[in-house]
């Protein structure tokens, strides 16, 4: 690394280590923020050498819970789903050690990292200000990005290439349509996120539709819905309906109304639209591609019913074959699937877990998406205001997830498993915090309680009759 670069990082990474020293969640808010932008370092001269940024940032941040002065005073998140998350770890890190040895760290890494997040919510736990200043990142990033996504049909794939985009990594081209990737690494991370953002920037603002920052979100949400629209990804489309239709079902009506305009709109949108839009819409050939190699899947199953262990497939199988291969660099992932350079990489997360952790890793991480979804569903009926919004938010954003892991390997696209942790955490602390506000209400109420006069004590005495 340039020594001038290493410097310039050295000084600018100093006054975040002393904010994070004394709030070391402050480290995760920087996360939330800058997560998005991850894609921004393909331009950047010598960009990819600051690639780890991100891992760096939570092993400091982990390391100032244990030194911050604030350290000891916290009330404990409430996390049900840990036994399930944890059984999901050891299960996969074992499998990928005795696949690849030491090698299997780097699967482990991979698909696991950001598990570490609970773990820093759990010493240094999110405040209420704290999880205010989350949905605000959230709602921010999700106009902002979806605004440049929309800029990147304008400006065209000529430009982005010479910007210092590729077309082997970032741009792709469906029909005729470029596929806006916005500030990520490309069309899948960008679109989910703005899913999630939407999801959850949605259940917050109807709850409180008179704050500013709400208000602002609920008029920008066309913005949001047309730069996820031109990312050509179908699976945030599912994502997103599924997402607010949780919604609807649970608290907000008014969102059936909407479902009713885009039924009656869809139709004639798609009667007035060009074909080289429609037409990537709607093809099956991704789709047809994508089963007929979930059917062999699931047949290797029978040989391997334990699985064949983690990092057999997906991004970690990935960067391996990109280690041993370096040219794979300038071919896309297509290709060098076709060429047997890299494992197949199934589109879909349930196959993939299925591959390398069997029948019984599929469950266990069945059981944690179902545990964190239930555990956010329970908490906004206990939460009062914008915490319990939230926790509904999250918990519809899970089950958006679940459904859209059935088209994307959704778990290990950054940042989407980064934002999983994170959000499932940070409801956590929330309803350890208002248990905690509320026991501790009652203790004094009772005993700021006025005693009972001696007359009125007299009063109730029991007496014996007199014979």
């Amino acid at each position: 690394m340039n020594p001038v670069i290493l410097l310039l990082g050295v000084m600018a990474a100093s006054p975040i280590a002393v904010a994070l020293y004394r709030r070391p969640q402050r480290g995760l808010l920087l996360l939330a923020l800058l997560a998005p932008l991850h894609g921004l370092l393909a331009i950047i001269p010598n960009g990819q050498s600051l690639a780890g940024w991100k891992e760096g940032l939570i092993l400091l941040t982990l390391l100032c819970t244990f030194v911050s002065p604030n350290r000891q005073r916290a009330v404990r998140p409430s996390m049900p789903w840990w036994p399930a998350a944890v059984a999901w770890v050891l299960m996969g890190s074992v499998s990928a050690l005795i696949l690849s040895g030491l090698g299997g760290l780097v699967s482990i890494k991979i698909t696991y990292f950001y598990a570490l997040i609970p773990v820093v919510l759990w010493r240094a736990p999110f405040t209420r200000t704290d999880r205010d200043h989350l949905v605000t990142i959230l709602m921010g990033m999700g106009i902002f990005t979806a605004a440049i996504g929309l800029l990147q049909q304008i400006v065209g794939p000529a430009y982005l290439v010479e910007l210092g985009y590729s077309y082997t990594e970032q741009i792709r081209i469906t029909g005729s349509l470029l596929r806006s990737f916005s500030t990520f690494t490309g069309p899948f991370a960008f679109a989910l996120f703005v899913s999630m953002s939407l999801i959850i920037g949605i259940s917050v603002s109807l709850a409180d539709p008179k704050r500013l920052r709400n208000t602002i979100f609920l008029a920008a949400t066309p913005i949001m819905i047309a730069g996820m629209g031109v990312s050509i990804v179908r699976a945030s489309y599912i994502a997103l309906a599924v997402g607010l239709f949780y919604l609807a079902i649970y608290r907000y009506r008014s969102l059936l109304v909407l479902f009713a305009g885009i039924a009656a709109a869809v139709p004639v949108a798609l009667l007035l639209a060009p074909a080289s839009v429609v037409k990537p819409l709607f093809s099956s050939y991704s789709l047809s591609e994508r089963g007929s190699g979930w059917s062999s899947t699931i047949s290797s199953l029978f040989v391997h019913p334990l699985g064949q262990g983690l990092g057999a497939t997906g991004s970690a199988a990935a960067k391996a074959a990109e280690t041993a291969h370096p040219m794979l660099n300038t071919m896309t992932i297509k290709a060098a699937t076709t060429l047997g350079l890299i494992p197949y990489q199934p589109d879909n997360y349930y196959i993939k877990v299925l591959v390398e952790l069997g029948p019984v890793g599929m469950w266990i991480f069945a059981l944690l998406l179902i545990s964190a979804a239930l555990t956010a569903l329970r908490s906004s009926r206990v939460l009062p205001g914008q915490d319990g919004a939230f926790a509904l938010g999250v918990s519809a954003s899970i089950i958006a997830a679940a459904c859209a892991s059935v088209f994307a390997t959704y778990f290990e696209i950054f940042p989407l498993d980064l934002y999983f942790w994170l959000l499932i955490g940070t409801v956590g602390c929330a309803l350890s915090q208002h248990h905690s506000a509320r026991a501790t209400a009652e203790v004094q109420e009772s005993r700021s309680a006025p005693w009972p006069s001696a007359q009125a004590e007299a009063e109730y005495r029991p007496t014996l009759a007199k014979s």
